[in-house]
């Protein structure tokens, strides 16, 4: 049976297509995948923290209040920091805790299911472990632990639970930016007690803050690229 000149003829066969025609279908493709994935960076940066802030908040935090913590305690015959370079300090962490907590619930808030609870969960996770910091503490000094021990425990301790805190958000969010650092400051938290005093706020200053603003600067450059 011959088919009539109306009928319309059948799609053509993969093996028939031209390779101009290839060549388009290659180019869909690859256009298909590129905006894929740019809507899953687009995600990632609404949902992710944005390691750029956090270090940054952390690493001013330290530099500025360890160095205070440093210079006081160098002229100090004790070697214990003078109370007011103390009690900037604390406020330093405080601010750095409320960044880390707000900008991590606010990137969490429109994520439902698991995802959305995790983050929720990491970002309160930041006060809870301070507050397991402070009762911590007090109990050493209700003890009768000398202020050289109280003063190491205190810088040892939050910068320990920083870097802990981080190796858990980069698993997380497998970050491998966020889990390196995470480690290095682990490591300073317990290079800084080898210092001793004063010396060991100089260290959590350079090592610590330093290393926190060098990590925000290659974040910076990182997602400049990326971008």
């Amino acid at each position: 049976m011959t088919h009539s000149p109306d009928t319309p003829s059948s799609a053509p066969e993969p093996d028939d297509l031209t390779p101009l025609d290839a060549e388009d279908a290659t180019l869909d493709v690859e256009a298909a995948l590129g905006i894929i994935s740019a809507q899953r960076a687009a995600v990632r940066d609404t949902v992710e923290p944005d390691t750029r802030l956090l270090f940054a908040t952390w690493g001013l935090a330290w530099l500025v209040g360890n160095l205070l913590l440093f210079m006081t305690a160098r002229e100090s015959t004790m070697l214990t920091p003078a109370g007011w370079s103390f009690a900037i300090y604390y406020v330093l962490l405080a601010v750095a805790v409320a960044v880390t907590i707000v900008h991590t619930v606010q990137r969490s808030r429109g994520v439902v299911g698991p995802s959305g609870r995790s983050g929720a969960m990491f970002g309160w996770a930041w006060t809870i472990s301070f507050v397991g910091v402070f009762l911590t503490m007090t109990g050493l000094m209700e003890a009768g632990a000398s202020p050289q021990i109280i003063n190491l425990g205190w810088s040892a301790l939050s910068c320990l639970l920083v870097g802990i805190l981080y190796l858990a958000g980069g698993a997380m969010w497998q970050s491998t930016v966020l889990y390196a650092l995470g480690g290095w400051i682990v490591v300073v938290a317990g290079a800084s007690t080898l210092a001793g005093l004063p010396g060991s706020f100089l260290v959590m200053a350079l090592a610590g803050g330093g290393g926190l603003l060098v990590g925000a600067l290659a974040s910076h450059v990182r997602e400049y690229r990326r971008a």
